[in-house]
């Protein structure tokens, strides 16, 4: 028994086992802490565009009110009994240069009232067999060939018209083309105009040049009947986002909708070259003279210098370098030196566009087929994926 306790071949595993377990709980209350890494990815992200130069030439896009061109009111030279009155003297009707309208008897003679061009009735005073004294009211006849568009500009905007290539222009005259459509109707068609003028009073509230334009056929007269035209209505193509937010292809007919008189319209002007400008999306103008510049993980704030300001557009030419990453995502509380890490990244050339810019009479079938195609390669999707 005390051989055995006394030997070594008996203790040695128990030492062993006995040092291994010291070591062991030696090793776990001094273990070293590990450092963490720094993540050098910290930051909100953003999206950016790169700053490019560019000369496009400007659109200057403002509204205006429709008005006829001509107005008469027809007038009785006689005294007498109304005998007979034309079919087409109602209200809404049209009528043909120096048909006859209306006829006044008094004894032996008799006055025949024609049209004095081609128009439409607004109002109809006189009915058959009424006696009208010298002078009287009869209608108020509106011209139908020409319509006037009376267009609010603001007198900062007058430098961005384009010069008049018409030699015999003077003073307030113009010969400025322009597109003109009902303002809140997608389907309705635009029509060309012509500005000719402007008056020499500015609006009492708004302080605003009021340009005076013309335009053709404003109540459809010459295609006035889709059926048999069917070139008067076109089908296009638009992208929309339904509540999955998937871009699908919609059909909408382009229906001849007349000008009406009194009518608000949307106008767009082409207007001047602008030279070596950098173009941005109007979201990422701040605090009206101001953008966010992306640089290395840090947010910028940097003062520019404006151009020219559309409503989705803004065009810069001081204050940014080439190839600078601008910011068009919006930062809750941006301040130079914040963290940001780049969501993605859209070159800008002088040929594309950001923003969702109206289109005055351009074709939009083939934007909405070039959107569906964009949309189905694989070149898109992996490019949304990364965004």
């Amino acid at each position: 028994m005390f051989k055995k306790l006394f030997n070594l071949k008996f203790w040695l595993p128990v030492l062993l086992l006995g040092l291994g377990a010291g070591l062991t709980m030696a090793l776990l209350k001094n273990k070293p802490t590990a450092r963490k890494k720094a993540n050098f990815k910290r930051g909100i992200l953003v999206d950016v565009i790169e700053a490019a130069k560019s000369s496009p030439k400007i659109e200057v896009r403002t509204h205006g009110r429709v008005r006829a061109a001509k107005k008469v009111v027809l007038s009785a030279r006689i005294g007498g009994e109304v005998i007979w009155i034309s079919p087409n003297l109602r209200e809404g009707r049209f009528f043909k240069k120096d048909e006859p309208l209306l006829k006044i008897g008094i004894r032996q003679s008799k006055s025949n009232l024609k049209a004095p061009f081609n128009g439409v009735v607004q109002t109809k005073n006189v009915d058959l067999g009424q006696f009208v004294n010298p002078g009287a009211q009869l209608a108020t006849l509106l011209g139908s060939d020409q319509a006037e568009i009376v267009i609010d500009l603001p007198m900062g905007r007058m430098g961005w018209l384009p010069q008049s290539n018409n030699s015999n222009d003077q003073g307030n005259q113009y010969h400025i083309p322009a597109i003109v459509s009902l303002t809140g109707i997608n389907s309705a068609p635009t029509h060309k105009a012509i500005i000719k003028r402007h008056l020499l009073e500015l609006t009492p509230r708004g302080m605003m040049v009021q340009l005076i334009a013309e335009v053709d056929d404003p109540f459809q007269m010459k295609n006035n009947s889709r059926s048999k035209n069917p070139q008067n209505s076109e089908t296009i193509h638009l992208t929309e986002k339904n509540k999955d937010k998937l871009e699908i292809s919609v059909n909408r007919q382009v229906i001849n909708i007349p000008l009406f008189l009194g009518a608000f319209v949307d106008v767009v002007i082409p207007g001047r070259q602008l030279e070596n400008v950098v173009h941005i999306p109007a979201k990422a103008l701040r605090d009206r003279d101001t953008v966010w510049i992306a640089s290395q993980g840090e947010i910028q704030v940097r003062t520019v210098k404006i151009a020219h300001v559309d409503f989705d557009d803004v065009y810069l030419s001081g204050g940014i370098r080439i190839g600078e990453k601008i910011i068009t995502s919006p930062v809750k509380g941006a301040a130079n030196g914040m963290k940001v890490q780049l969501a993605g990244m859209k070159k800008k050339d002088g040929k594309s566009k950001l923003g969702k810019k109206f289109k005055g009479g351009k074709n939009r079938e083939g934007i909405g087929k070039r959107r569906v195609k964009k949309q189905n390669s694989p070149e898109s999707n992996s490019s949304r994926e990364s965004l």
